[in-house]
Protein backbone atom coordinates (compact mmCIF):
# COMPACT_ATOMS: atom_id res chain seq x y z
CA UNK A 1 0.00 0.00 0.00
CA UNK A 2 1.43 3.46 -0.75
CA UNK A 3 0.84 6.45 1.59
CA UNK A 4 -0.48 9.52 0.79
CA UNK A 5 1.04 13.15 0.76
CA UNK A 6 -1.77 15.72 0.67
CA UNK A 7 -2.12 19.01 3.34
CA UNK A 8 -4.61 21.56 3.61
CA UNK A 9 -3.83 24.66 5.78
CA UNK A 10 -5.63 28.11 5.98
CA UNK A 11 -3.72 31.02 7.11
CA UNK A 12 -1.95 34.42 5.70
CA UNK A 13 1.50 34.71 4.73
CA UNK A 14 4.25 35.76 6.29
CA UNK A 15 7.69 36.45 5.78
CA UNK A 16 7.40 35.88 2.39
CA UNK A 17 10.17 36.30 -0.44
CA UNK A 18 9.79 35.67 -4.17
CA UNK A 19 12.73 35.20 -6.34
CA UNK A 20 14.29 33.77 -9.67
CA UNK A 21 16.33 30.77 -9.48
CA UNK A 22 18.48 28.44 -11.67
CA UNK A 23 19.67 28.17 -15.24
CA UNK A 24 16.33 29.28 -16.68
CA UNK A 25 15.32 31.96 -13.68
CA UNK A 26 12.56 29.37 -12.19
CA UNK A 27 9.94 31.52 -9.96
CA UNK A 28 10.39 30.69 -6.74
CA UNK A 29 8.24 31.92 -3.57
CA UNK A 30 9.37 30.81 0.24
CA UNK A 31 7.78 32.52 3.51
CA UNK A 32 5.67 30.84 6.27
CA UNK A 33 1.82 30.45 6.83
CA UNK A 34 0.73 32.13 10.22
CA UNK A 35 -2.10 29.39 11.20
CA UNK A 36 -4.19 31.19 14.19
CA UNK A 37 -4.54 28.27 16.99
CA UNK A 38 -7.32 27.69 19.21
CA UNK A 39 -5.35 29.36 21.93
CA UNK A 40 -4.88 32.33 20.63
CA UNK A 41 -1.36 31.95 19.32
CA UNK A 42 -0.13 31.65 15.74
CA UNK A 43 1.63 28.48 14.56
CA UNK A 44 3.90 29.03 11.53
CA UNK A 45 4.48 26.28 8.61
CA UNK A 46 7.33 26.96 5.87
CA UNK A 47 5.31 27.09 2.39
CA UNK A 48 7.14 27.04 -0.74
CA UNK A 49 5.56 27.99 -4.27
CA UNK A 50 7.23 27.40 -8.01
CA UNK A 51 6.66 29.01 -11.39
CA UNK A 52 3.08 29.95 -11.24
CA UNK A 53 2.12 29.52 -8.36
CA UNK A 54 5.22 31.28 -7.04
CA UNK A 55 3.86 34.36 -9.26
CA UNK A 56 0.77 34.13 -7.44
CA UNK A 57 2.01 33.98 -3.96
CA UNK A 58 4.03 36.89 -4.56
CA UNK A 59 0.69 39.13 -5.50
CA UNK A 60 -0.90 38.12 -2.64
CA UNK A 61 -1.02 40.45 0.63
CA UNK A 62 -0.11 39.22 3.80
CA UNK A 63 -3.23 40.14 5.40
CA UNK A 64 -5.40 37.86 3.05
CA UNK A 65 -6.75 34.25 4.30
CA UNK A 66 -5.32 31.53 2.01
CA UNK A 67 -6.33 27.94 1.91
CA UNK A 68 -3.97 25.60 0.32
CA UNK A 69 -3.40 22.89 -0.85
CA UNK A 70 0.13 21.41 -0.82
CA UNK A 71 2.31 18.29 -0.03
CA UNK A 72 4.96 17.90 2.38
CA UNK A 73 8.67 17.95 1.30
CA UNK A 74 11.78 17.22 3.48
CA UNK A 75 15.07 18.88 1.94
CA UNK A 76 18.65 18.70 3.36
CA UNK A 77 22.14 19.85 2.90
CA UNK A 78 25.35 19.17 4.15
CA UNK A 79 26.59 22.31 6.52
CA UNK A 80 28.45 22.66 9.71
CA UNK A 81 27.56 22.69 13.57
CA UNK A 82 27.21 26.47 14.64
CA UNK A 83 29.07 25.50 17.99
CA UNK A 84 31.72 23.51 17.22
CA UNK A 85 31.87 23.67 13.25
CA UNK A 86 31.98 20.03 12.61
CA UNK A 87 30.36 18.42 9.53
CA UNK A 88 26.32 18.21 9.90
CA UNK A 89 23.85 17.37 7.83
CA UNK A 90 20.94 20.00 7.85
CA UNK A 91 17.35 19.23 7.07
CA UNK A 92 13.99 21.24 7.41
CA UNK A 93 10.50 20.60 6.42
CA UNK A 94 8.00 22.66 4.22
CA UNK A 95 4.77 22.57 2.72
CA UNK A 96 4.69 22.59 -1.32
CA UNK A 97 2.28 24.66 -2.28
CA UNK A 98 0.17 23.17 -5.49
CA UNK A 99 -2.89 25.44 -5.24
CA UNK A 100 -4.60 27.74 -3.15
CA UNK A 101 -7.64 30.07 -2.48
CA UNK A 102 -7.93 33.39 -1.12
CA UNK A 103 -10.78 32.37 1.47
CA UNK A 104 -13.67 35.69 1.40
CA UNK A 105 -13.75 38.23 4.18
CA UNK A 106 -17.00 37.39 6.07
CA UNK A 107 -19.28 40.34 6.33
Amino acid sequence: MLGENFVTLVGSISRGTYKEVGQFNTGLFKGSLSIPTDKGHNQYLKIAGWQDIAEALRDVGNQAILKIHGHIEESSYDGKCRHCQAPEKKYWTEVVVDNFVIVPEEE
